[in-house]
């Protein structure tokens, strides 16, 4: 006779079967917590990526709107000194001028307003670097007063630094240099960092705009010849 094992052998060891087949289909806590974590530091890199490049993003747009600007600014400081006027400036005790400046400031009329107000007739105009506040950068401000509110023999009042509109923060440097016509014809023009009006008369021939925006970009120059030219 066969022998046969007791009903209750077989369904003790049919249940140790399918307990081990469910241990091994499944997860341990021990596996569940690994792979969690592992999610987690996908997660966490994903999201590192995308803060990184949203910030590269962001600053990316400003660079843009800001390089924008200074060649908007730069543009129209161009059109003015271009179309400046050979009409004398009187300004308290100061002596008359045409035109007065050094390296970092210039004084002018010019026929092209810029402002809004100031569309029609003449605009004097100053372009001035200062320090800025905090740091060693530097900032270019503008001042432009209507030319239909002066005109000869009437003297004008100097401007205070409240009135000054801020055109481009932040910058490196940017310089000022004029051109003078020779005194004998055969002499050759020459650069100068100061247009005086007690040694220089009438307009010099061009005027040259050193631009740095940072420390480590080239310099960028630009040369606007005057069509009133030297007096």
């Amino acid at each position: 006779m066969r022998n046969r094992k007791p009903k209750y052998a077989v369904f003790y060891q049919s249940s140790i079967i399918n307990h081990q087949s469910s241990i091994s289909s499944g997860f341990t806590l021990l596996e569940l917590l690994i792979s969690l974590s592992i999610v987690g530091l996908i997660l966490l890199i994903v999201f590192g990526a995308l803060r990184i490049g949203s910030r590269a993003w962001e600053k990316g747009e400003r660079d843009v709107e800001a390089h924008q600007r200074q060649r908007i600014v730069l543009g129209l400081i161009k059109q003015q000194l271009a179309s400046a006027s050979l009409l004398e400036i009187k300004i308290g005790d100061q002596k008359p001028f045409y035109l007065k400046g050094d390296d970092r400031s210039v004084a002018f009329i010019s026929r092209v307003p810029v402002l809004p107000d100031n569309r029609v007739g003449m605009a004097y105009v100053q372009y001035v670097v200062q320090e800025e506040d905090e740091g060693d950068r530097e900032r270019l401000s503008f001042y432009e007063k209507s030319g239909l509110l002066f005109g000869k023999d009437k003297e004008m009042e100097e401007p205070e630094e409240d009135d000054f509109l801020l055109l481009i923060p932040g910058i490196e440097s940017l310089r000022f240099e004029y051109l003078k016509g020779p005194e004998k014809d055969e002499d050759q023009p020459e650069w100068q960092e100061v247009w005086d009006p007690e040694a220089d008369q009438g307009l010099p021939l061009a005027v040259r705009i050193t631009f740095i925006e940072k420390p480590e970009m080239p310099p960028m120059r630009m040369i606007v010849r005057i069509a009133a030219g030297a007096k």
